[in-house]
């Protein structure tokens, strides 16, 4: 709806949201009338006074070449104007309305180009055609988005022989925000979420500061973006089969590494709009016009469901905008990608190997290790669990924002969605954990009362304790004040074990662990990756923890960061007598 909103002019925030977009498309047919007798007007004009050499010619007589005069001033200067718009929005933000205003008369001036069927000056044209394409996505705002939706839609509307260019174009685009982390592809950024600020105590890691540009902006200008792409394939799924290769190689692109996508909580609606359009896709398999690429539709299925469940290895968080619809505009993007998995039509009763050959003759992909799962004993019982351990866990993602978004509303659930029994939580754990174990362990934090899923986790985190040394979030499974009692060895696999944060560190400092020397060792060595000032702000709860600390040698510990890490801080300004004295006063009180 967004995008539909995007295309037509009209303001998503409107009251009246579907009149709104009805309204406006009446006004913004007029203004694309204005703006093509805009173009259309000064053609004429610029014929009739002679062309670019006006006063030059003799009198009563034209330039030789109207069209081409006309078309190489103005594209060179539309060109201009675009590349100054991209470079003004690195510094500071641009005038939408102006660059509004100059991407229509761009469009109008291409179409009116199309018109009038010459092939002069197509290299301008191209590049003309190149920016309005790729402005919007360098820009990266709501804003710039939606004056790009319009002009596309206005384009491949227009002038259908352009669509296969200017998707072209939008490809390579998106291809681009992902190899440059923009938007919902800004993978590398830590800074997100309600609990950034408090990143070095609430989770592993530096604090980082703020960024300077907000990334929010640039998620939603990648959802307005999707919404056009959703269009698109609706309108030329059946018709055009370049253009849905065109859409199958952004796919590729957007599906070829569960990684490369952010977490940052806004951007959750954006996140499985992406994953409906790849599974929308996946579904042409049926189609005629794609039957040779079964196999690569079935691959890219594989990555969409792997792409969908790697966003469930972090914990949920929330975000608070200040647009009342976002959050519930979030709820609803996640509600349709759970009905649309719902009723994704299956294959027939086919073996899956059969299912995954190509062509006939053809090895099949199930003779092999898959490139997604690994090693898959049977194919089709795999995938139909892994689909139900998806659907699980959106459902519960769209049921929290739901009520996140109307804390009143009642929506009874019950009704319509069955109870799951202990034996397929215990499937469902498992599933997650062949996939990634992240997922696995973020799932008591969806469902904290499951007391089948935690003995699960237990056990399988417990068996394969040399796999999972660079997750800290596995330390709470086999660090136990059961462990601890009965001095197991799981234990010697803790100087191994990566940095947790400062908080659960700090846990490891109560009673229940009865300050045992291999998790007091690991605590130690956490603390000692923080700066100063962070283990500093800890400093009541680390002398709180000093009550419980019986043995002589691990109180000196303890002291010793006490002391140390904010001293440390102070004593490369420190000189001559002051630092000897205040060395001296150290070593005393941690000897």
């Amino acid at each position: 709806m967004d995008s539909a909103a995007a295309a037509s002019g009209a303001k998503k925030e409107a009251p009246d949201f579907t009149l709104e977009v009805l309204s406006t498309a009446v006004v913004s047919a007029t203004v694309k009338c204005n703006h093509a007798g805009e173009i259309a007007g000064m053609r004429r004009l610029f014929s009739t006074m002679g062309g670019i050499n006006m006063g030059m010619s003799p009198p009563g007589t034209q330039s030789l070449h109207p069209h081409q005069s006309f078309d190489e001033v103005f594209v060179s200067k539309f060109v201009s104007l675009l590349q100054n718009f991209v470079v003004a929005a690195e510094k500071q933000p641009i005038d939408n309305s102006q660059f509004r205003e100059t991407c229509s008369q761009a469009t109008a001036l291409l179409l009116d180009h199309m018109v009038s069927d010459s092939r002069a000056n197509l290299e301008g044209f191209s590049q003309l055609i190149r920016l309005l394409c790729w402005c919007p996505a360098y820009i990266s705002t709501p804003d710039a988005m939606e004056t790009g939706i319009y002009i596309w839609t206005w384009l491949v509307s227009a002038a259908p022989s352009l669509g296969p260019l200017v998707l072209a174009e939008l490809v390579d685009a998106w291809l681009w925000t992902i190899d440059t982390k923009r938007g919902l592809f800004a993978s590398d950024m830590n800074y997100c979420g309600p609990d950034a600020k408090l990143r070095p105590h609430l989770i592993a890691g530096e604090p980082e500061a703020p960024p300077e540009k907000d990334p929010v902006e640039a998620i939603i200008a990648h959802r307005l973006w999707l919404g056009f792409f959703i269009d698109r394939f609706e309108v030329v799924r059946h018709d055009s089969i370049e253009q849905l290769l065109l859409l199958g190689r952004m796919l590729q692109g957007t599906m070829k590494s569960p990684a490369h996508f952010s977490h940052h909580p806004a951007a959750t609606g954006t996140f499985f709009t992406a994953m409906l359009l790849g599974l929308k896709f996946c579904s042409c398999q049926s189609q005629s016009n794609l039957q040779k690429c079964n196999m690569g539709l079935q691959l890219l299925e594989d990555r969409v469901y792997r792409a969908a469940l790697g966003w469930f290895s972090y914990a949920p968080e929330w975000y608070e905008s200040p647009n009342k619809t976002y959050a519930q505009r979030e709820a609803q993007s996640v509600s349709v990608f759970v009905h649309f998995l719902q009723n994704e039509r299956t294959s027939g009763p086919v073996d899956s190997v059969s299912k995954l050959q190509g062509r006939e003759g053809e090895p099949s992909m199930a003779d092999h290790i898959h490139p997604v799962w690994g090693c898959v004993d049977n194919y089709t019982n795999a995938r139909e669990k892994r689909k139900q351990l998806l659907l699980t866990l959106s459902q519960n993602e769209a049921d929290r924002l739901e009520v996140w978004a109307q804390p009143i509303h009642t929506k009874d659930t019950t009704t319509f969605r069955g109870k799951i029994s202990s034996d397929k939580w215990i499937d469902h754990v498992r599933t997650a954990f062949a996939v990634d174990p992240r997922i696995a362990l973020s799932m008591p934090l969806r469902f904290p009362t499951n007391a089948t899923m935690q003995s699960e986790i237990t056990q399988l985190v417990q068996t394969r304790l040399l796999e999972l040394r660079t997750i800290p979030e596995a330390l709470p499974f086999f660090i136990t004040p059961k462990a601890v009692d009965e001095n197991s060895v799981l234990l010697q696999q803790l100087p191994h074990w990566a940095p947790c944060s400062v908080t659960q560190a700090l846990e490891f400092l109560t009673p229940p662990y009865k300050g045992h020397p291999r998790v007091m060792a690991y605590v130690l060595r956490v603390l000692e990756t923080y700066p100063p000032e962070t283990v500093t702000f800890f400093m009541p709860q680390l002398v709180q923890s000093l009550r419980y600390d019986e043995g002589v040698r691990i109180l000196s510990s303890i002291t010793c960061i006490l002391f140390l890490m904010p001293f440390n801080s102070i004593r490369n300004w420190l000189k001559g007598t002051c630092l000897e004295l205040l060395e001296e006063v150290i070593y005393l009180l941690i000897s």
